[in-house]
């Protein structure tokens, strides 16, 4: 096959995959009326860094990887594209795309027929958790695309040589960090498989493998310091993201209240390791089964570059089951979705380790693919953590019944936009929701604007209407609830209740509160 024709494989892929997703982006938003928590508050934080009241980058937010939210910053500038927040499923529509074309990557490292690769490709673009991310605005497949990427540079470099693969993986892997902080452990795997294979092949050079090691790891450790940096630079602590009152650490402990099969896995790395396998086993079969054919025939073979593969493969769920095990993190289904697309990558690494047999393994091999999908769609329909609307997904598109969870907000949303004038306070870490469907976010001051503790302090004079939750679960995180913390159920002489909608409550400011709160606390910009 010659470059032009491969070429031109690789585009068919990617435009195919892009309308399919598109296609699923479109009935996920208009149809389906699927918004998931996470997607809106990255979709607001975009749209503040040029329309709050306060533009500026830092409106990105320091608690959640940023990368998601800094590839809209384009696409929200073209006002079709704030519509609804389209800005965020563009992302995933084009993430998801792009995963595809890096898949038909690794097949085309095989011998098989361009029909057969093209139907295992499908297979991934078609899955059901695949498409659904690859269409919703959430984060995961653009960590997916990088993964992906730094896994293809780690191969080519193992095949080449070339130092220019090694830096391009770390750029990569990089950037998978600033999509999830999970791909930490990606970029331990992965110095270590370049760390090991570098002596190997110079056992008489330990500089070769040191230099091999600073190669890959130098852009990673420059993205990591810069986002560490900027963490110390503007919130005054670099691990901000990592320990704020509104990072996974902070908001663990409402989420044990809820899902109290995470409380024995606390401490205990068994249970944590059995669950999270578990996890993975449920959503795709295939990703284990292919392991453990890859290493049986490594072993037996002696291809031992796999096994780096093998690690990168694995660092994603490890991470998922060590959180666990710390206590620090919930068991959603899509922090495993990693093990959909390296299994694809995996089956590249079975099939080349035949060479009369690679057709048949690989018509095996799409059968196991296939029906891990229909295993993807069960899982969905199993896990129903609020917010995240896996089963919400699966079940909306088989009935064609349109999700209206979010009603109240959306009527909130509404009132202010048409009943009301001026600004309205806000703790954004719960009030996303209601700015991301209000579609105006210069009307809210939260936490990322400068005068937010001041204006908390004694709003009179500084806001008309302040908003404020219901003080339970992530409601006791709530800036608001802190400062005031018998507003929500008593009320005060210095606010009239203007509406209640869900556990909200919207209070417009006619006075100064009699006692002023003692807040100290410093803003802090949030976006999952």
């Amino acid at each position: 096959m010659t470059k032009r024709r491969t070429d031109l494989e690789l585009l068919v892929v990617g435009l195919s995959a892009f309308v399919a997703n598109a296609i699923m982006a479109y009935l996920v938003v208009f149809r389906l009326n699927l918004f998931l928590t996470d997607a809106m508050a990255r979709t607001r934080s975009a749209w503040q860094v040029f329309f709050s009241g306060e533009p500026k980058l830092a409106n990105v937010g320091f608690v959640w990887a940023p990368l998601p939210t800094l590839l809209q910053l384009p696409f929200v500038l073209i006002p079709p594209l704030r519509y609804k927040g389209l800005s965020g499923n563009l992302v995933t529509v084009l993430a998801g795309a792009a995963s595809a074309m890096l898949v038909a990557l690794f097949l085309r490292r095989t011998k098989l027929p361009a029909l057969l690769r093209w139907l295992m490709v499908a297979a991934f673009v078609l899955n059901p958790m695949v498409i659904f991310y690859s269409s919703n605005g959430m984060s995961e497949m653009v960590v997916i695309l990088f993964v992906l990427a730094a896994t293809y540079l780690y191969i080519r470099w193992h095949e080449t040589g070339l130092w220019t693969y090694l830096a391009g993986a770390g750029a990569a892997t990089g950037a998978a960090f600033l999509a999830r902080y999970d791909a930490l452990f990606v970029a331990v795997a992965l110095t270590m498989a370049i760390g090991l294979e570098a002596l190997v092949r110079r056992p008489d050079r330990p500089r070769f493998s040191e230099s091999s090691v600073l190669m890959f790891g130098a852009p990673v450790a420059y993205i990591v310091a810069l986002w560490i940096a900027s963490n110390w630079a503007i919130m005054g602590d670099p691990l901000f993201f990592a320990r704020s009152i509104y990072s996974n650490a902070g908001q663990i402990g409402y989420q044990l209240t809820i899902y109290t099969n995470l409380v024995p896995l606390k401490g205990n790395l068994s249970a944590s390791l059995q669950a999270s396998l578990l996890e993975a086993w449920n959503l795709f079969p295939a990703f284990i089964l292919f392991s453990a054919a890859l290493l049986l025939l490594l072993v037996s073979r002696g291809a031992w570059h796999w096994l780096g593969v093998l690690a990168i493969a694995w660092s994603l769920t490890l991470f998922s089951a060590a959180n666990v095990y710390a206590g620090q993190s919930a068991l959603f289904l899509r922090y495993f979705i990693t093990a959909i697309p390296m299994a694809f990558v995996l089956a590249v690494g079975i099939l080349q380790q035949f060479d009369q047999w690679q057709i048949p393994v690989a018509l095996a091999l799409l059968v196991v693919l296939v029906v891990s999908g229909f295993s993807s769609a069960q899982a969905m329909r199993r896990h129903t953590e609020w917010g995240q609307w896996n089963d919400v997904f699966v079940e909306e598109l088989l009935s064609g019944q349109p999700n209206t969870k979010w009603q109240e907000e959306q009527d909130l949303a509404d009132y202010i936009n048409k009943q009301t004038t001026g600004r309205v306070l806000v703790d954004d870490f719960e009030g996303y929701r209601v700015i991301f469907f209000s579609g105006r976010p210069e009307r809210f001051l939260t936490p990322a604007d400068s005068t937010f503790n001041e204006t908390l302090h004694d709003p009179a004079g500084r806001v008309d209407y302040i908003m404020v939750s219901e003080p339970i679960l992530e409601g006791q995180l709530n800036a608001v609830n802190k400062a005031f913390p018998t507003l929500y159920t008593l009320g005060g002489s210095w606010v009239k209740l203007e509406k209640t909608a869900f556990r909200w409550k919207l209070y417009q400011v006619i006075g100064s509160p009699s006692q002023l709160p003692a807040t100290n606390a410093a803003a802090q910009p949030s976006s999952p």
